[in-house]
This record gives C-alpha cells, structure tokens and sequence, in this order.
C-alpha cells in the first residue's frame, strides 16, 4: 500500500559527482502530522466495516507517489495494550462521575447533554419551578436558602450510566493507548503537503462520536502542529525510533482500530496493494534442505518456521515422476534447468528435450567444466547451416543390435511416424507400406552390418528409395526374407499409384530441413539413448519447436526412449543407474505420442528411468497421458494460471488452496506438493531458484568454446556439408556392395557368412568418418575430458 521504510535508520545517497549526501537530504521536503483522538476516549471512533476494504481509499491516497520526486508516505500506528487492572479503574471513575453528575452525561454518546442549572430551561426545569410555587404557596418558605439558584436533582438512569461509560462498557474487547504519526516526502513542498492532507482526508472514514485530530496548539488565527520547531524534534525522534510516547486521551478498542491494523483483504481492488497470494499450507517440516546432495533435487526456496528461507530438497529415493504446470514465462524452465544442472554435476544421466534450445543456450555456460565434458551431447536441430557440425541417429541401424530387435525397431519407427502424422486405423494402406518399407529396411542394416559394412546401412531417407526406384528395389528385394519379398513382388505392385505419395510426403517434409537431414541422414548413428543411459550421459536435443517434422523427430525421439528403457530388462536391478528425461512443451509431443508418455510414466520406473515434463496446460494433454503422470505423480507443480486450470489442480489437493491462489501467483513462485516419507505432502509454496543465483560460482563463459570442442569428440560430429555429400551416394553405394554379395537361402533362418566377399571398388569406398576404427561411445573419460588439442578447462 505504502512504501514503508525501514525506521531503523536512512539510507545515505550520494550524487553522480561525489556530493554529500546529505547536501540531497535537503532537497527533501517533509510534512508531518500526529493524531490522537479529538474527544474523550470513552466516546467511540467510528466502526469501520471491513467490506469493502477501509484501507482502499487509504492505498488510492497514495497511489500517486511519484519515485522521480523521492516521494513517500509513511503511516506508522503503535498501540501498547492497557491492562485490564487499568481499564477497570478508568471505568470506575467514569461511574463515579456518572452518578455525580448525571445530568452532564449524555443519554446515548454522541447527543447533547441533558439541560443542567442555568443553562436554560427544558421540561424538568419547568416542573421543578411548578413543583416550588406550589410549595411557597403552602407557605413552605424554609425548603430551600434565599438567594439559592434552583437545581434540579435527579436519580442516575441505566441510560446515563452506559452513556458514562461509552466504548469502555462491561464486555469490552481489548483496549490499546494510541500513537499514531503520519510522514510524506517529496521535493516539492506542495507536493508533500499534498500527499498527507490526502491521508488524513482518508481517516475522516473513522470519525463517529470521536475522531482523530492533529495534535498542536490552537493559538486562535494560526495553529501550531508537528511541523512546528517545537514539536518536530519529538516527532522525528518517535519517527525513527519507534519511542512510544501517546497523548493524552488516546484509549482505543480493538474493534474500532481493526480497520487500520488488519492487512489489505482481497476485498481491496486498488492496483498498488501488495498481494499476499492467498492462504497456502505451510512447506513440510521434514522437507530437506538442498546444499549439493547429490541424493536431492532442488525445488527452490521456502519459508522457514522462525522467519526467512530455505532452499529444499527432495530425495531422489521418493521421485519417479514430476509435472509443472502454468503460464508461460513463469519458471517452468527455470526451474528445470536448475534441476538438471544439479543432477549433471553430481554424477547423473539426464536427458533434456529443448524446443528451440534456449535452455541449452542458458545451460551452457554452467556445464563447460571438465568433470562434465566426457558425458556433454548435444543435438542441435535449430541451425540451418551447411558447415555447422551435428551428431547424427539412424533409427534403423542395426548395429550391435541382434535380430530379435528387428520387430521393436519397426514397431517403434512406424508408430513414431503414425502417431506424429495422425494416422488413424482408417490409414491401414499407408501404414501397411510403411511397414513393410521400415521392416525391409531394418533387415537389410541388420544383415549389412553383419557383412561387416554398418557404415552402409539404410537411413529412413531410404524409404523414399524403396517406394520410388524400382531398379533399387529389386537389387535388394533378393535378400529380404520370403515374406518381405512376396509383399514387393506380389502385393505392392497391386497399390494404386497414389499409394506411396502419403508415405513419401514424410520423407520429403524431413528432407526439406538440412538439419533434420543431418541428424537422421548418416548409416552411422553417434545417438544412442541406451548407452546414455547406461553411462550417464548429459544430452540436449533441441528441436526448433514448429511444424509436423519437428513432431515427427520428437516423436521418434519418444518411442525410442521408451524402446531403449525397456531393453533395460537386460541389466540387473542393481545395476541400473537413474537416468531423468526432461521434456519441455510436453504438449507439442503428446498428441502424436498415443499413449507411450503414460507407458513410460507407467512403466520405465522398474527401469530407473524418470520423467520430468512442463507444459502450460493439463487439460491439453490427451486423457491417457494426463490420467498415467496424475495417477504416477511424485511432484506437482503450478504456477499461475487461468481459473479452469486452476481449478483441475487444486482438486487434486482437495482443494486445500482455492484457485485464486493459483492465479494470483507471481512470476518464478510455484505451489506443488511432493511425495515426501511414503505419502503426498499438502500443497505449500515455493519461491522459485534462478540460475544465476545457485550456480553464479559455476559461470564458465569463457569455456564454452572448450565445451563444444568436447560434444563434438563426444558425438564424433561432422559438418553438415559432409553428411549430406555422403547421404547422396548412399543408394548407390549400398546397391554396389550388395551386388557383391550371393543371395541369401530362401528360408532366411540364417543369415549366411560373408567372410570372403569382395571388396567394393576403390571410388566407392565409405568416407573415412562413416567407418570410423573405434566406436566413439568406447571413449574413455581420460580420452574424451575435454580439450582436442590439448587444451584443458580453467
């Protein structure tokens, strides 16, 4: 409401040039005022009802404040409580005079007093003249002295005893002496002026039988108050010090006062008001406190039960999945990236999937140190450029793979490229050939690579080939299994020609990108999210966030990540390391993703895989994947959003906060509940931890250069230029290779031997990058920590 300061002392302000600061204080102007009631305290101020909200027009007095001027307004109320040994004896005083004098009590506070001798004449007085003339006419002369005026006495009423006694009746509420001193600040004098003669306009609210006043003299023409040279010494020593020093008849209750003490309520619509944020439980006592644990996720700041901070922790042991929810821009990301900088430095694997890569961006600087460097990836899908360097996947590589993976692998191509194209069970042509044309593919990496040529093997760039070259397909329709073989040599040619294009078009939407092209382009993949697992990795992927083939990448990404948890099931339980997958704008991939988001928050926790997922809303999510992370839950988290939102969070805490809460929060403040001790804590709130502020000794600016060095030694990265170059020759190449090898047996069970096969002619020899000696992902940490060259981080 006010710009309160602290009354402890000021603050000292220097000018650009090195002027004193005290040279500016004089430039300051300042207008005081001290009130206290203007009547006796037994007569009551005004009871204020509190709705609508009396501090209202106290906060539009105020809001007008200007901050170039150094305005301010200060309102400073002290009450010290009265015992209640004291109040009972000022309430037997005001009896006593109350049956003194009655007839100077009024009868209800605030109505003038009843009529007493000499002071004119009411029907009392007129009776009691009666009542003696009757009397001197008996010739009763002796009942009263000669010359003695005439006062009519008369018994105390019930009436006069409470109007004696006003606010300070039997039954009273709590009673406080009163000080109460208002100050404004400005540069202009009028202005300062101004500013208190507003607030005080705004107390006239309070006045009823009493009233506050200013406390001075009055000296008839002038009145002399605490701007006075007499007064203004006390009043800045009270000011600043907080001395309790009250006036005289300054007695209140706490029921008249409670308007000026209570907090502004939600009743109170002005703009400059400081919103509480509403009634949130408070944080868990056994909530940890995160200093680096490596066993502890931090979660941000929460208040402590004596008063400030603490930053939170929680364990790892009790986290399988979380979901935040709320606006844009109010620290979903933030938070994530703090999370996952946490977990990288001590030691664990995550996966961070960034649309548009502004959080790798962010994320950068915090991670260049050399501990880190062996494990960085990073796939930037963002960049367009020929000569930039990228790390590349081939879904369909079988390389160190087995043949019993063949039906996973298509499974998960071909559901990741439906899903994304909202392929409905309608599509079953289409899905048909995109089937049989990943299946013939995958079978032909598989038996190329146990040729010993996995730097030959298909890409999906090659699903166009099969469809589209029918020279192509027949030299490589001989070595497929009988089944594949009668699907292109019986079924396919059934097709009409309009069949293919609804497959192809994929393919050229993924083409049209030099960066998709890039990733997905090379027979050799550096991306494998298995072996990230197993050796915990620190990857970005980055996607540029738009269109139907950043949907389809990311949903690949998807199905793989959740083929690859699986294929865990091989390791024992033991030996399985936790390995945190973060996806930002869970939305975008959600809906192409048909339900494998709720079988990975469903089922990947057996596999030590945890989910992390941010989005705006819940309700945009598809029913299966809301209903499988809800249900999975180890944190939930909002930050403000719309009221129906709102409301679909707050039921699930039972409605322990209201969903005004939720959507008065501020930027970077959070309500979540955690799963904390074998059961969901209640909802509390939590101050959002930046970046800057955790990890500011952690800033490595200059070593970023370094970094990118390593990912590119990590991921064996080539420039695009490279890439494309060898995705051009690939049909060629593999046609070459495959015409040097003998027909397999029609039954397929065993792939034959090719230990004696030819080599393929000299100009047709792989690039050197596409067949390198060792398997980048064999690197040991002493060989990949960091600096090609040898350089080394600061």
């Amino acid at each position: 409401m006010t710009n309160h300061k602290n009354r402890s002392g000021r603050v000292r302000l220097t000018k650009a040039g090195g002027t004193p600061a005290r040279s500016r204080e004089k430039e300051l102007h300042v207008a005081r005022a001290e009130l206290a009631l203007a009547l006796p305290d037994y007569l009551a101020l005004r009871e204020v009802p509190l709705r609508p909200d009396p501090l209202e027009a106290l906060a539009g007095a105020v809001a007008d404040v200007r901050e170039d001027l150094r305005e301010r307004v200060d309102v400073v109320l002290d009450l010290v409580p009265v015992s209640a040994g004291k109040v009972n004896r000022k309430r037997q005083r005001l009896l006593a005079q109350a049956r003194r004098r009655p007839q100077d009590m009024p009868a209800i506070p605030g109505m003038p007093l009843q009529q007493s001798a000499g002071r004119g004449i009411g029907l009392d007085r007129l009776s009691a003249i009666a009542s003696e003339a009757l009397r001197e006419a008996q010739g009763n002369q002796g009942s009263r002295a000669a010359g003695r005026p005439l006062v009519v006495q008369r018994p105390p009423r019930i009436s006069d005893l409470k109007a004696g006694l006003g606010k300070f009746a039997a039954g009273t509420d709590a009673v406080f002496d009163l000080q109460m001193l208002v100050r404004s600040c400005s540069t202009d004098p009028a202005r300062a002026r101004a500013l208190l003669d507003q607030v005080l306009a705004t107390l006239e609210a309070w006045a009823g039988d009493n009233h506050l006043g200013p406390v001075g003299l009055h000296l008839g023409i002038t009145q002399v108050r605490a701007d006075a040279w007499m007064y203004r010494r006390s009043f800045d020593r009270r000011f600043e010090t907080g001395e309790f020093a009250p006036r005289k008849r300054g007695w209140v209750t706490g029921t008249e006062i409670a308007g000026l003490i209570k907090p502004p309520t939600k009743h109170n619509t002005a703009a400059n008001i400081a919103r509480s944020g509403g009634v949130v439980p408070p944080p868990p006592p056994s909530l940890p406190t995160w200093t680096g644990q490596p066993d502890l996720l931090p979660l941000g700041w929460v208040a402590k039960p004596g008063g400030g901070e603490r930053l939170a922790g929680l364990p790892l042991a009790y986290l399988l999945f979380a979901l935040f929810l709320g606006k844009a821009g109010y620290g979903k990301t933030e938070l994530s990236l703090v999370q996952a900088i946490a977990l990288a430095h001590n030691g664990h694997g995550i996966l961070f999937l960034d649309p548009h890569g502004d959080g790798w961006q962010r994320a950068r600087p915090y991670l260049a140190h050399r501990h880190l460097a062996p494990r960085m990836w990073e796939i930037d899908l963002t960049s367009p450029d020929l000569d930039a360097t990228a790390g590349s996947w081939n879904p369909l590589s079988m390389e160190n793979r087995s043949e019993a993976d063949i039906p996973d692998i298509v499974n998960a191509v071909v559901t990741g490229f439906a899903s994304a194209l909202n392929w409905s069970d309608s599509a079953g042509r289409a899905k048909t050939i995109m089937t049989r044309s990943v299946e013939s593919l995958v079978y032909l990496s598989w038996l190329l690579s146990q040729a010993g040529r996995p730097d030959l093997a298909p890409t999906i760039f090659q699903i166009r080939t099969i469809l589209n070259d029918e020279v192509w397909r027949d030299s490589v329709t001989p070595y497929l299994p009988k089944n594949l073989q009668d699907f292109w040599s019986q079924q396919f040619p059934k097709y009409s020609q309009d069949a293919t294009p609804v497959v192809t078009n994929v393919i050229e939407r993924l083409d049209s990108s030099n960066a998709l092209k890039a990733f997905l382009g090379s027979s050799l993949s550096t991306y494998d999210i298995r072996h990230a697992m197993d050796t915990g990795k620190i990857v970005f992927v980055c996607p540029s966030g738009t269109g139907d083939t950043d949907r389809i990448v990311s949903c690949l990404l998807i199905f793989d990540l959740f083929r690859a948890g699986l294929s865990r099931r091989d390791i024992p339980v033991a030996d399985r390391k936790d390995f945190f997958t973060f996806i930002d704008e869970l939305t975008a991939v959600d809906g192409a993703s048909k339900g494998h988001l709720a079988a990975i928050a469903e089922q990947l926790r057996k596999f030590r895989v945890r989910l992390l997922a941010m989005t705006q809303m819940a309700q945009r999510l598809s029913a299966t994947t809301r209903q499988g992370l809800l249900q999975n839950l180890s944190i939930l988290s909002t930050t403000a959003s719309d009221v129906d939102e709102a409301q679909l969070v707050v039921k699930r805490w039972g409605k322990k906060v209201s969903p005004d809460t939720v959507t008065q929060l501020q930027r970077y403040h959070y309500v979540m509940s955690v799963t904390l001790d074998g059961g969901q804590t209640d909802p509390f709130k939590v101050r959002g931890a930046s970046v800057e502020d955790l990890y500011g000794d952690y800033y490595r600016p200059d070593d970023v250069d370094k970094l990118d060095k390593s990912v590119d030694q990590n991921l064996r990265r080539r420039p695009v230029r490279d890439i494309l170059s060898d995705l051009n020759k690939l049909d060629s190449r593999i046609r070459l290779f495959l015409a040097t090898l003998p027909p397999p047996a029609i039954s397929q069970e065993e792939p034959p031997a090719h230990d004696d096969a030819p080599e393929v002619p000299a100009d047709e020899e792989p690039h050197d990058a596409l067949a390198p000696e060792t398997d980048p992902r064999d690197e040991s940490d002493d060989e990949a920590d960091g600096y090609p060259g040898g350089t080394d981080f600061a």
